[in-house]
């Protein structure tokens, strides 16, 4: 501003904007921001003092070495000199060197409260790496960075972002292992991101297509260092008062909001794989059973062959006509059961295909340079090359694909790979490849999204389901899946992997979150198992989506129709999953508005809580689940971490009082759930098996669109709203009514099946009103409010 003093103030400082809420200043010629309102509070601080990459701000040209092998990248950065700046000028908007000379300059704008943008451009053209350090305290806190598997809280971790191949294993640090284009370093990722939360009160996120590292305290205890490869860092901060507000905040902003889940999304999926034959069998054996299922997916509707390394898809981009004959009268069988039919896409182009001949014809290669189409060794161990997506006339060519499937009666399909743009690829748009590859696999979902958008209009429920993304891609992805991990409880790339990585993407706005139940690679070890099978079950029914995956070694895949037993679990907790739609399509709903997603961090609901900010293996599902799922083999139970208030298990039984940590036993059928005190959870009746139209006997969402029941998890105040706007709120009273009152009248005991207005006997999982009308409901020192749609509701009361 103008009327900026030219004086220091008697701490060093020297006021130069205050924007967004947010104070940039300049302290003894460090870069500081705090809050506005509150200047002691601060977001970032410069290092001061150091050299070469430790100093507040170095840029440097590098000249970096590149390897690819499926997918994977071998990068070994060069050792050229930083150039240091030493101090921060705010009259000149200038990071300055010891003479004096600038380093690079810096720009601050705010486009919304509570959002920066710091912009610092180097002050060499040629230089393609900068270099931020910032302070770290023994208190910080990093958590996020995408899909990654090792850790909820990264504090001490060095984390490269760029995306590629997760790996079949993984080593523990992100040194490339002597099988880098197998095995994946500590931080690969499908879809890692270039943003965090901090504790400080603020979520940050490097605007940057390209490569960056993020140094989290790890190589100094006392420096957060931030180098992008590149000039130019776009640094964003998004403050709140809660970690809630600063995400709800971050994806109305660079991150973007996910769009609305068709309600498909939210019942079970099952895989069908090996013919028509087959998907009439297990199609009929799930409606036999009334097992609740919304889709059958057939990944190798394109056929499929044998390999050493599995059951593999061709690499054709069409239907299989010997594998699947007379597909669109199967597709109009299964939609009249409630199913959608599902397919399979991914970029590649392999040779011996015919689209292979079809895309070198009409130039839809990405280009080596020097010319002619790229090719690398591909997934079938054949030579492949990946459609340009930056050229208009490959991108419609593309799509007639995606539409031709949508012909044949596919109602959406996996969106797979994305990750393998080589880094010296020659693109039609000229871009630099470094640019272009972590957008890759955001522009190959778009496409998904713009054939499906073709046809919205039609009344059908259609989706597609990625694993890869990037910055931005959440605004038109409806469903983010976990990848392919081993199926098994490993550490590094099996069960337990998968909840760190729905925390991370959530923490970046991803909402739908998916994973395959008992995982896909068995190239380095066994197929999933009874107990694998059993606890993935568990936790894919407490999940966004809930789907199952036959894996690369098919046919000793433990499934679930494997034995009764096997069915019977399977069932329960399908038919558990369906019955949350209400409550996950309403959450789904609050992460369309303000970006909450619905698998939570603890930080997000108790950021006053220490101990929930390393939580990486137990989650909220919305506001009122806590899951912890038992991902350890062998074990009949776990340890919990209970946030702050009370916690009454899903099963019934005594109350647990957070904060505190409890052994919770769970046998192998069973998964750890506790609703918290006043939370609510409106639920669709049992027997519904699919949320799709369907013809009678199978009971759709139609069929009991009008009837809920609602779990009330009573104790304390809370409040849920379901996406039509049916609201329930309950509150605490002074009062204290014995029994159940419904506007005003105390409920008898239910005599008969059909009786309304009356109160069933207490069973150890609560006790079951059935409303008469819509209340308002007494008990205790509760008073129940329902408002909205007129349904028949039953309360399923825990107290």
């Amino acid at each position: 501003p103008a009327d900026r003093p030219d004086a220091s103030a008697p701490d060093g400082s020297v006021p130069w904007l205050e924007l967004g809420g947010f104070r940039v200043e300049s302290r003894d010629g460090a870069l500081r921001v705090s809050s506005a309102a509150s200047p002691a509070h601060v977001f970032l601080e410069s290092t001061m003092g150091g050299t070469a990459g430790d100093a507040p701000l170095a840029t440097r040209r590098a000249y970096e070495t590149w390897e690819m092998q499926f997918g994977y990248f071998k990068v070994t950065d060069g050792d050229e000199p930083w150039r240091a700046a030493a101090t921060l000028d705010p009259a000149a908007g200038a990071f300055l060197d010891t003479q004096g000379a600038t380093v690079a300059t810096l720009s601050a704008s705010s486009p919304a409260e509570g959002a920066l943008l710091l912009t610092f451009k180097a002050g060499n053209p040629l230089m393609n790496r900068l270099s931020l350090s910032f302070a770290c305290s023994a208190e910080d806190r990093f958590l996020g960075f995408g899909a990654q598997t090792d850790a909820l809280d990264h504090r001490g971790h060095t984390i490269p972002i760029w995306t590629s191949e997760q790996g079949i294993g993984k080593s523990d640090t992100d040194d490339p292992p002597p099988l880098w284009m197998v095995e994946g370093s500590r931080h690969s990722s499908y879809m890692g991101l270039p943003t965090w939360l901090s504790q400080r009160g603020y979520l940050g996120v490097v605007e940057s297509d390209r490569r960056s590292v993020f140094e989290l305290c790890s190589r100094k205890s006392d420096v957060f260092r931030v180098e992008t490869w590149g000039d130019e860092v776009k640094l964003w901060l998004y403050a709140g008062d809660t970690p809630a507000k600063a995400l709800e905040r971050a994806t109305a902003g660079v991150l973007r909001r996910p769009p609305r889940p068709p309600p498909l999304a939210f019942a079970p999926w099952n895989d069908v794989i090996f013919g028509t034959a087959k998907v009439r069998e297990i199609a009929k054996l799930l409606r036999d059973r009334a097992i609740p299922s919304s889709a059958i997916w057939s990944e190798d509707f394109r056929g499929g062959t044998w390999e050493m390394t599995g059951y593999r898809l061709k690499e054709e981009w069409d239907l299989d006509p010997t594998l699947y004959p007379e597909a669109t009268m199967l597709a109009s069988e299964l939609r009249g059961s409630g199913f959608a039919w599902l397919a399979y896409f991914n970029s590649f182009i392999n040779q011996d295909t015919r689209v292979y001949a079809e895309a070198q014809a009409d130039g839809h290669f990405v280009q080596k340079p020097g010319g002619g189409p790229y090719l690398f060794e591909g997934i079938l161990f054949k030579p492949s090359g990946l459609a340009d997506l930056s050229r208009p006339a490959t991108r419609e060519w593309v799509k007639s694909y995606l539409r031709k499937a949508m012909d044949v009666g596919f109602d959406g399909w996996m969106t797979d790979f994305g990750e393998w743009l080589p880094h010296d690829a020659v693109l039609d748009s000229g871009e630099d490849p470094l640019a272009a590859h972590n957008r890759y696999s955001a522009e190959w979902s778009k496409l998904s999204h713009e054939v499906l958008e073709e046809r919205s209009g039609d009344g059908r429920q259609r989706v597609f389901f990625a694993r890869s993304g990037w910055l931005g891609s959440t605004e038109f992805t409806p469903i983010y899946w976990a990848g392919d991990q081993r199926t098994d409880f490993q550490k590094d790339d099996g069960l337990p992997t998968v909840i760190p990585i729905g925390l991370g993407l959530g923490l970046a706005g991803v909402s739908t979150f998916a994973h395959d139940i008992g995982g896909y690679q068995s190239a380095t070890n066994p197929a999933a198992t009874r107990e694998l099978f059993f606890r993935w079950t568990t936790f894919g029914a407490l999940s966004p989506v809930m789907r199952t995956h036959h894996g690369t070694d098919p046919k000793n895949q433990w499934w679930f129709g494997q034995d009764e037993e096997t069915l019977a679990h399977y069932k329960r907790w399908a038919s558990f999953h369906i019955q949350l739609f209400p409550y996950l399509d309403g959450g789904a709903a609050v992460a369309e508005s303000t970006g909450l997603p619905l698998m939570r961090a603890l930080p997000l609901a108790f950021p006053e809580d220490p101990a929930g900010w390393d939580q990486m293996e137990e989650y909220l599902l919305g506001p009122a689940l806590l899951v912890a799922p038992v991902v350890e083999q062998g074990a009949t139970g776990r340890i919990v971490h209970f946030p702050p208030g009370q916690w009454l298990p899903l099963g019934g039984g005594a109350a647990i009082t957070g904060p505190a940590d409890q052994q919770v036993e769970a046998p192998v059928t069973e998964i750890p759930v506790f609703g918290r005190a006043g939370g609510l959870v409106p639920m669709l009746p049992d027997g519904v098996q699919t949320l799709l139209p369907a013809q009678p006997p199978v009971t759709g969402l139609a069929d009991v669109e009008n009837r809920r029941v609602l779990l009330v998890f009573a104790g304390a105040e809370g409040s849920f709203t379901e996406r039509d706007g049916t609201a329930y709120e309950l509150e605490l009273t002074s009062g204290f009514a014995n029994g159940f009152l419904e506007a005003g009248t105390e409920l008898p005991a239910c005599t008969n099946a059909a009786q309304r207005g009356c109160v069933e006997p207490a069973a150890a999982s609560g006790t079951r009103v059935r409303l008469a009308a819509q209340g308002p409901v007494e008990f205790g020192a509760h008073r129940l409010t329902i408002t909205g749609t007129a349904r028949t509701i039953d309360l399923l009361v825990r107290q």
